[in-house]
């Protein structure tokens, strides 16, 4: 093969694998810096509309660089999101999508991290050493900033309301879309924010003033950390050259006007004997415009300023400022009847572009002795259904007569869809009856008279076109049992002329019913719905639907799944006795309903259904270690577990009981014996033999019977209880070796227990005085392991005057010192 065709192969094959590689990146959706989402929350999708995302979805970049959110990989749930956003998690916290710049108050920028949470620490953000600190600014994108500050915005020098923190998407036009508190606004003319009178962020030009500094955020980039500020004198000139440069542009469409009006030359010369009458009256309307156009706080903190991007854009249906190109095929505006300017005003009719006819009129004014009055549009604030629209009058010569006809018109269907009239001493109105996500125009109709021949004139004007605001519902579900669930519902923008306004709750089976919802859901403020009557461990999911007054209905999107929880429910409950001789009660309960405050046992005996006490161990959820007190070395019983709570709703009080099924075997395997020390027995009955010879001695005997007695009382220990008798040692009861037994004998008191081998116990033995319920006590401890067998023995010897007077008990404890077992004397 020569080394042609090697090439030739080689080229041609790069394309097939370029084209194949991205075939297999689409095919195998690559997926890269995928982030698990720590919490809910919401985010702007890439027709900034507001989507919410749930904790556990997936965050993350395709081959072809979109940001996508999906919530599994199960199924298609992917929702494509801004390249560069913001997303806006429920715990107050920030995420990027990208690295992107955040510029300070001094012009400095540094880079933030993408995909790393920006907790909120006061007025700032933090993730580890990177900050957004309070009142800097967060470049997105071109035209995409966040203010990390409160502000008070203005629109056209008007103050509109106060903004807290707020995301802002600037159009090429200067129009911004305002995104705040999971809250949208859009406003058609020039925005400013004002954070204090020393800080202004003039959104529309992209100019961040402090003090005597100006920043120019739009010169920032994505890794520009060079400080930009632009000086106050290089502003004034530039806006002086600009001043300068329309001064001659005006001066030449008049040579240019005056040219086609071929007039005579004493008509010239009437006319330049006007002209120092014009120019005053020119100079004067000037004025009158600029003072209408500023408040005293633009004359404080500047917040008068010129486009961004230029006044010659056509927008909407506009055409060209020569009118040669119109499109909208709008032949009634302008003025209707001629003045002194006939042919100039003739142009009006070929001119829908705002600043175009705005153009025409101050030009024809600079001729006319009396001004054709001048309406000004200070700024188009489209809402879902409604626009609200301020605007005012330049009228020196108070020419204005009757009332000013608005009119909304579809662009679409070229339809007009609401109306309203004004008078002249009104300066908004608020126009309804639109369409969600609809291009729309406003006309302005009004008429003048100039006090000549011709009468009455009028005047039509056509706004530059905006869109009406699209609403997303956003649900936060707030608690769940197993019937009801509350819900938090609300609108990223607010709706007028509503009739009414349901949310549709649809179960997982296409079932479906609906709630009526309140005014401050429509409002904007969210409303709690609270939904009842639901079926337990079952899917629902909800959606907002708004019935306008014009017959429209809005459907908006749908919640995700919400599934109700099981009912009041126990899974499990067992019951046995633990190799460490511990009664375990096991049980596995849930409720959405009810909130379990405690958890207890009963114990019966089988055979005669009297209750058996007992002592907790210990007690965790789902499980309770207990020591039952009997004297029985074995036992069948029966237990019961008893919880007691509370409902979530009403907070009354309720008790479930469920029985354990099996019987409770219960053995301890260790016994405790008190037996008279042997050899006692026989001198016992030597001297009894000896005693029976004679009354006297039998009376002396038990003389001394009694003393022994006494003292031996004496000698008790001070947990014996005063004036206690001794035990009657004739009962039928009592063994005959005890009757037997002198008042000296003494006693064994022998433990035994079997466990496995080299295990080691602290046993305490315990006593109270016999037929009392006093408190046990301890006298003394040993500590104790088990032989190779596994056996325990241990013995003490006690008096025959503490045997008679105290009950005894022996408590086993394990090496840690946990109860395992009570073992009572035989």
């Amino acid at each position: 093969m020569k080394p042609t065709w090697k090439i030739g192969i080689i080229v041609a094959a790069v394309p097939l694998i370029i084209i194949a590689v991205i075939l297999w990146g689409s095919y195998k959706e690559a997926r890269f810096d995928l982030v698990s989402l720590p919490d809910n929350g919401v985010v702007l999708n890439n027709e900034q509309e507001t989507l919410q995302f749930q904790k556990g979805n997936t965050l993350y970049r395709s081959w072809n660089s979109d940001q996508l959110i999906a919530k599994n990989d199960k199924e298609d749930t992917r929702n494509q999101i801004m390249k560069s956003a913001i997303l806006y998690l429920d715990k107050e916290a920030l995420m990027f999508t990208e690295n992107v710049p955040v510029i300070d108050t001094n012009g400095v920028s540094s880079k933030l991290k993408g995909n790393k949470v920006y907790e909120s620490k006061g007025s700032t953000y933090q993730y580890n050493k990177s900050e957004i600190n309070e009142k800097s600014v967060v470049k997105l994108a071109n035209r995409q900033y966040f203010l990390n500050a409160d502000a008070t915005l203005y629109l056209g020098g008007e103050k509109i309301k106060e903004v807290s923190k707020p995301l802002l998407l600037i159009d090429k036009t200067g129009s911004v879309t305002i995104y705040e508190n999971k809250k949208k606004s859009r406003y058609l003319g020039h925005m400013t924010l004002k954070i204090n009178d020393d800080t202004v962020l003039d959104a529309s030009s992209e100019i961040y003033t402090i003090g005597d500094r100006k920043i120019d955020l739009a010169s920032f980039g994505g890794t520009d950390n060079e400080k930009l500020v632009v000086k106050e004198d290089e502003q004034k000139d530039k806006k002086e050259a600009e001043k300068k440069k329309e001064e001659e542009k005006q001066k030449e469409l008049a040579e240019k006007e005056a040219e086609k009006n071929n007039e005579t030359k004493e008509a010239n010369g009437s006319n330049e004997s006007n002209d120092a009458k014009d120019n005053k009256v020119a100079s004067k309307d000037n004025e009158s415009e600029n003072d209408s156009n500023k408040t005293s706080g633009e004359q404080s903190s500047g917040l008068n300023a010129t486009k961004k991007y230029g006044d010659d854009l056509n927008v909407g249906k506009g055409s060209t400022e020569a009118g040669t190109n119109n499109t909208s095929g709008n032949k009634n505006s302008g003025s209707k009847g001629n003045t002194n300017g006939t042919a100039t005003q003739e142009d009006l009719d070929k001119i829908d572009d705002y600043e175009a006819v705005l153009r025409k009129l101050d030009e024809l004014n600079e001729k006319l002795e009396r001004n054709i009055p001048v309406l000004r549009i200070g700024y188009i604030s489209p809402n879902v259904t409604s626009t609200k629209v301020s605007y005012s009058y330049a009228d020196p010569n108070n020419t204005l007569i009757g009332v000013t006809k608005i009119s909304a018109v579809d662009e679409k269907t070229g339809k007009t869809v609401n109306t309203q009239y004004v008078s002249a001493v009104d300066t908004e109105a608020l126009l309804t009856d639109l369409s969600p996500n609809g291009k729309y125009h406003l006309e302005f109709t009004y008429q003048y008279d100039l006090g000549t021949d011709k009468g009455i004139q009028e005047v039509k004007i056509q706004s530059d076109s905006f869109t009406t605001q699209s609403v997303s519902a956003i649900y936060q579900m707030q608690s769940v049992t197993s019937t009801t669930m509350k819900l938090n519902v609300a609108l990223d923008a607010q709706i007028d002329n509503v009739k009414r306004a349901r949310v549709k709750v649809t179960k997982a089976n296409g079932d479906s019913f609906y709630m009526n919802a309140s005014a401050n859901l429509i409002n904007g403020n969210g409303e709690l719905i609270n939904v009842t009557g639901l079926d337990p461990s079952t899917a629902y999911h909800f959606q907002i639907v708004i019935d306008m007054k014009n017959g429209e209905t809005i459907e908006l999107n749908s919640s995700e799944n919400y599934y109700t929880m099981q009912a009041t429910v126990l899974k499990s409950l067992k019951a046995s006795q633990s190799a460490d001789k511990v009664l375990q009660v096991q049980y596995d309960w849930s409720s959405a309903d009810y909130t379990l405050n405690q958890a207890t046992i009963e114990l019966k005996d089988e055979n005669d259904q009297t209750k058996v006490d007992y002592q907790v161990v210990n007690q965790e959820k789902g499980n309770i270690r207990l020591v039952p007190v009997t004297k029985d070395e074995s036992l069948n019983m029966e237990a019961k577990l008893v919880l007691e709570t509370t409902n979530n709703e009403t907070k009354e009080s309720k008790t479930f009981e469920y029985p354990v099924k099996q019987d409770i075997q219960y053995n301890k395997n260790a016994t405790l014996t008190i037996n008279l020390t042997p050899f006692q027995t026989e001198e016992n009955n030597t001297k009894q033999a000896e005693e029976s010879s004679t009354k006297q001695a039998e009376e002396s005997s038990t003389k001394q019977a009694e003393e022994d007695n006494t003292k031996q009382t004496e000698e008790v220990d001070s947990n014996t209880v005063a004036g206690q008798e001794t035990k009657n040692t004739n009962s039928i009861t009592t063994k005959v070796e005890d009757v037997l037994a002198p008042q000296n004998a003494t006693y064994d008191m022998t433990f035994s227990m079997q466990r496995k081998t080299n295990e080691t116990y602290q046993l305490a033995f315990e006593r109270r005085a016999v037929g009392t319920e006093d408190n046990w006590s301890t006298w003394t401890t040993q500590k104790i392991a088990t032989d190779e067998n596994g056996q325990i023995k241990h013995t003490e010897t006690i008096s025959k005057l503490a045997k008679e007077s105290f009950d005894y008990r022996i408590a086993v404890y394990d090496a840690n010192g946990i109860l395992q077992l009570y073992v009572y004397q035989e």
